[in-house]
């Protein structure tokens, strides 16, 4: 599983250097390539067998509902296959950094069985709005049974 934040940076390239930890979880859990695309404020990394899980079920879903038809645009149609290097980095291509802000900082944010890269600026404003915000999720969380 992909646990912890780590604080890594992007280069001029767009290369980013993957945990060590979650390197480990790649080797033992998951299998390679990820694929990344977007989310809400940030991108998402997708280990292989996880992303066609993702893929199959929304596969599933009716062509032409509208919802269907505009996720498909926002998350699918962006994502990326980006295999881990020999030195443990993925390339971010262009148009994805573009959309989640990466230009230096980056935080990496472990989510189970995929990880969030945030810009470092959205990121803290993002966990400022989640602190202040805590009870009601907390609440909303034992209402989902937590």
């Amino acid at each position: 599983m992909f646990r912890g934040c780590f604080e890594h940076t992007i280069d001029e390239k767009g290369r980013l250097s993957i945990p060590a930890k979650f390197r480990e979880a790649l080797d033992t859990t998951f299998a390679p390539p990820l694929f990344v695309t977007r989310d809400k404020d940030c991108l998402v990394a997708y280990p292989a067998d996880e992303w066609r899980v993702f893929e199959s079920r929304l596969n599933e879903m009716p062509q032409y509902d509208p919802r269907v038809k505009a996720f498909r645009r926002l998350v699918y149609a962006p994502a990326q296959e980006c295999p881990v290097d020999r030195a443990g980095r993925i390339l971010v291509p262009p148009t994805l950094r573009a959309y989640a802000g990466l230009e230096r900082s980056v935080i990496l944010s472990g989510m189970g069985r995929t990880f969030e890269i945030w810009s470092k600026e959205r990121y803290d404003a993002e966990m400022a709005q989640v602190a202040a915000d805590f009870e009601t999720i907390a609440q909303g969380m034992g209402e989902l049974g937590l």
